[in-house]
């Protein structure tokens, strides 16, 4: 019997010993069975499957170990521990049959016994194990075979006849008779289908996401990009020339069909044919496949640069995205990945390349070109967001009462429009109104929706008829003040032109004065943008941001500023549980779920980071940041995980949780 700290050292040094479940009732069983001198070499977690089973038919999770002088199977089930064990003088073969998602093996003895064991591992990890097996016994190599896909094809055959007399006959014969011709059993060929059903449902969610773009008003250009970054993520799935097996095929067929170059209504009919089961339609296995084979040398032939390259079909939802204040781009990223993750996990075998290139597509799908305006000439610096086409101010208000705090805002914002119905009201019975300022100054700390409250703010003032058009122009010192005389003002009236009619927002608009209080052309640009608020007082709306004491500065800076900015919002600091609800927010927009651990880990942190705050203290945007860091490291933990499941793809847990989170992040 092995003490159990000397159990617990060499375990240690087992990399497949950090996921193995229940690892106290196993040690328990392995210091009772672990003489003091024997040495544990590799394990493998899964089920043994073996003839000689306690329970009949039931498979038994637990770990499978090699020594230094035998194979050793230990239940992790505490209520019914079992032990079986092969010395390595008594193992006369060994087999390995790779299925979609396991890798089962046999060991077989000179004394006609079989021990049989299931693992998930990846197949290298398989292979490592028991090559080293093989050696220790002195056996000839390792048998290795793939699963057929006949016996699959063979009850195709039957499903799609399942009207005619004596089907239930058929099957229950198919079933028992397949394995003598195939290898297969009864329980492969369910693994099987199960599997394609897998694979189908995921199939069957990506094509509801992506195909909902394609109503966009940019519809058909989004279809075309969405098909060529299938292409593209299909031929990086495919890695180190590795042979696509049948469930590869039928998945990135059931995706890419939808989104085909063939005419719109064959296309429709022929997917709405597919997916109107709520299951795997064997019957349209050899279509699928025909179409894939028509297919391949054009996946062969997508290209991307990983390193610099971003997908097409997300710089354009992003861009929409932009305009309209939706969250596309990151609803389709999810879309990408998970499709991603299927192409790669499809035969139930990871690789370490394989696991490398995920993370690869991962910073490739959260990559995004810099967007330029769109409207008519793009301007260095410049951002134009076009409000949607019609609005009622009750419909604005609706928006922007969702948003997570900013009560101050929302409160100030409602004042104001009812001012201005009161000041129009007036307007219409000939009666005296007081002058009413729309310039408003946004001070506060970054990351607290200051952008976001101009965008709305810029689509009231269209709701309630005192802009046209209601449109957002962003831009800062970069896009308002050139390097020689004369020509800041030019660049002034190019931008105060693509704002007229609706709002000039300028962030950091202090960076226009010097902190030395000296002149620069930023002084130039002041100057301008006064006479053209004087020149449009009926067309343009300008708002200036920033921090609040260099704001202050930037007001008193100029005369003219001070008279024409008389409304004021301050934007505070989001506190922890407003943190946790934008949190909430991002995951529920990509269908994550966090568990109670995970939550609680991350609450800390954000109170944490929220007590040590200063001015810079990122608030929204560093949520964000930490959300994208979560969801990188998720995808590296899972990145090896098979079989997939939506669970496994949709849940963050206290693992994805960085231990220590900066205010820089």
């Amino acid at each position: 019997m092995a003490p159990v700290s000397a159990l617990e050292n060499q375990l240690a040094a087992i990399a497949n010993w950090a996921t193995v479940s229940y690892k106290k009732n196993l040690l328990k069983e392995l210091a009772r069975t672990i003489a003091d001198d024997e040495r544990i070499d590799d394990l493998l977690e899964g089920f043994y499957a073996g003839e000689d089973t306690l329970d009949a038919g039931k498979e038994l999770p637990g770990i499978l170990c090699t020594t230094d002088r035998r194979i050793v199977f230990f239940t992790s089930e505490r209520s019914k521990p079992l032990v079986r064990e092969v010395r390595f003088s008594d193992i006369a073969a060994i087999e390995t049959e790779k299925g979609y998602a396991a890798m089962k093996i046999a060991i077989k003895t000179h004394a006609a016994n079989t021990m049989v064991f299931k693992s998930f591992s990846r197949e290298s990890t398989v292979n490592r194990f028991l090559e080293a097996v093989s050696a220790s016994a002195s056996t000839m190599p390792v048998k290795r075979s793939d699963r057929s896909t006949d016996a699959v094809d063979r009850l195709t055959d039957i499903f799609v006849s399942r009207a005619l007399p004596g089907f239930i006959d058929k099957l229950r014969s198919a079933v028992d008779d397949l394995a003598p011709g195939t290898g297969a059993t009864g329980g492969d060929i369910i693994e099987d289908v199960s599997n394609l059903n897998f694979l189908f449902a995921e199939a069957k969610k990506i094509c509801d996401t992506l195909g909902g773009f394609l109503a966009l008003e940019n519809g058909a250009e989004i279809r075309s990009a969405i098909l060529n970054d299938l292409m593209v993520l299909s031929s990086l799935g495919i890695v180190s020339a590795k042979t696509i097996g049948d469930p590869e095929k039928l998945f990135m067929s059931l995706v890419l069909l939808p989104f085909s170059q063939e005419s719109a209504e064959a296309v429709a009919e022929k997917t709405r044919q597919i997916y109107a089961y709520d299951s795997f339609p064997l019957h349209f296995r050899d279509k699928l496949r025909e179409f894939w084979g028509g297919i391949t040398s054009l996946v062969e032939k997508s290209r991307i640069s990983l390193e610099n390259d971003s997908l097409a079909s997300l710089a354009l939802l992003d861009a929409y995205d932009r305009e309209k204040g939706t969250t596309n781009a990151e609803r389709a990223g999810a879309a990408l990945y998970a499709y991603a993750q299927c192409v790669m996990k499809a035969d139930g075998v990871l690789s370490a390349e394989d696991e490398e290139r995920l993370k690869q597509i991962h910073a490739l799908i959260n990559r995004r070109p810099a967007v330029s305006s769109a409207d008519g000439k793009a301007l260095p610096g410049v951002t134009v967001t076009a409000p949607e086409k019609e609005e009622t101010i009750d419909e604005v208000m609706e928006k922007i009462n969702k948003l997570v705090g900013m009560e101050n805002i929302k409160e100030e914002i409602k004042t104001f429009i009812n001012l201005i119905k009161v000041q129009k009201e007036r307007e219409q019975r000939k009666l005296p109104v007081t002058p009413l300022s729309l310039h408003a100054v946004f001070y506060g700390p970054p990351g607290t929706g200051k952008t976001t409250i101009a965008r709305l703010l810029s689509r009231v003032y269209r709701a309630i008829g005192l802009l046209k058009k209601g449109h957002l122009v962003e831009t800062d010192r970069a896009g308002l003040v050139a390097g020689y005389v004369g020509q800041t003002a030019i660049k002034v009236d190019e931008v105060v032109q693509k704002a007229l009619d609706g709002v000039l927002f300028i962030d950091e608009a202090y960076s226009l004065v010097p902190e030395d209080g000296g002149k620069d052309f930023g002084a130039e640009a002041i100057d301008a943008i006064l006479k053209r608020m004087e020149d449009y007082r009926d067309r343009l709306v300008v708002i200036v941001a920033g921090y609040t004491d260099e704001m202050k500065r930037f007001i008193e800076s100029n005369p003219g500023l001070k008279s024409r900015f008389s409304r004021y919002f301050y934007f505070d600091h989001y506190k922890p549980d407003d943190l946790m609800k934008i949190f909430d927010i991002s995951c529920t927009n990509v269908r994550f779920t966090v568990t109670d651990t995970a939550r609680k880990k991350l609450a800390a942190q954000l109170e944490a980071l929220y007590e040590k705050r200063d001015r810079s203290f990122g608030n929204g945007r560093l949520v964000r940041n930490i959300f994208e860091k979560i969801v990188e490291r998720q995808a590296n933990r899972i990145a090896g995980i098979t079989p997939l499941t939506d669970e496994i793809l949709c849940t963050l847990t206290e693992e994805d949780i960085p231990e220590k989170i900066g205010l820089a992040d």
